[in-house]
């Protein structure tokens, strides 16, 4: 009974899910000693090529700009649907090509990576599907609002889709996607990722952001009080070059 009852919710979040996108990001803690080489190569060469093969296109892999330790790999991965995204998983998992790649390419005495954390995101009404940036815009900003309470959150989701999407696309902030988060740790939070041509465009945009009249309007909206945020993340990455992003 509890295995039907859970297809029977896994087959209504299909269906409330069916016309937004929906994204995995992973989040790989390299060891000091890992070797770049061999998680190049897999991604490069086996991983990506797998997933388009597969109608799995514009996949993006970074790393952050920043040196500190320890070293972190981002991959995205965008869905049409969950539907697409719970069929392929067991096929990948299945693919023998792929996972004698990941075996041979990380030995046991020299891993290519410590860990990785994976969380799935379900695209924001206000932007059901990511946006390809400019071949120029190669700096990103992903950005992560934790939120302390769920209604805080939908707060803040609602403020995304009513204002802060059109005000971003009006300054010309380069967003790639808006997610909300459906599985992972430290939720309720949302992530997105800004592309800029350099970190100054990038700091000149958010200057303009914060004093822009739209953006103190809503800010001072009673509807929104109080609804961001427990604790907000950054990172500035890069792509790699294989990168589709």
């Amino acid at each position: 009974m509890k295995k039907i009852f859970s297809l029977l919710v896994l087959l209504g979040c299909m269906n409330l899910f069916g016309q937004q996108e929906i994204y995995e990001l992973k989040v790989y803690e390299l060891f000091q000693s890992s070797d770049f080489k061999n998680f190049n190569v897999y991604f490069k060469d086996h991983y990506i090529p797998a997933l388009n093969d597969k109608g799995i296109q514009n996949i993006g892999v970074f790393s952050e700009v920043s040196q500190d330790l320890p070293r972190k790999i981002y991959v995205f991965v965008p869905y049409s649907s969950l539907e697409e995204y719970q069929k392929l998983k067991p096929v990948l998992s299945s693919d023998a090509e792929l996972q004698q790649a990941s075996s041979a390419l990380n030995p046991l005495d020299k891993p290519m990576f410590n860990r990785y954390q994976t969380s799935l995101y379900i695209a924001f009404d206000g932007m059901p599907k990511m946006i390809m940036p400019d071949d120029k815009n190669r700096f990103y900003e992903l950005r992560t609002y934790e939120s302390h309470s769920e209604d805080a959150y939908r707060r803040k989701v609602k403020m995304f889709n009513e204002g802060e999407l059109d005000l971003f696309a009006e300054l010309d902030f380069g967003s790639v996607f808006f997610g909300d988060k459906i599985t992972g740790d430290r939720m309720p939070c949302l992530t997105y990722m800004l592309s800029f041509e350099s970190l100054e465009e990038r700091n000149e945009n958010w200057d303009k952001f914060f004093v822009h009249p739209t953006w103190t309007k809503l800010k001072n909206d009673p509807a929104y009080k109080n609804s961001c945020c427990s604790s907000i993340t950054r990172a500035f990455l890069t792509p790699m070059p294989y990168s589709q992003l």
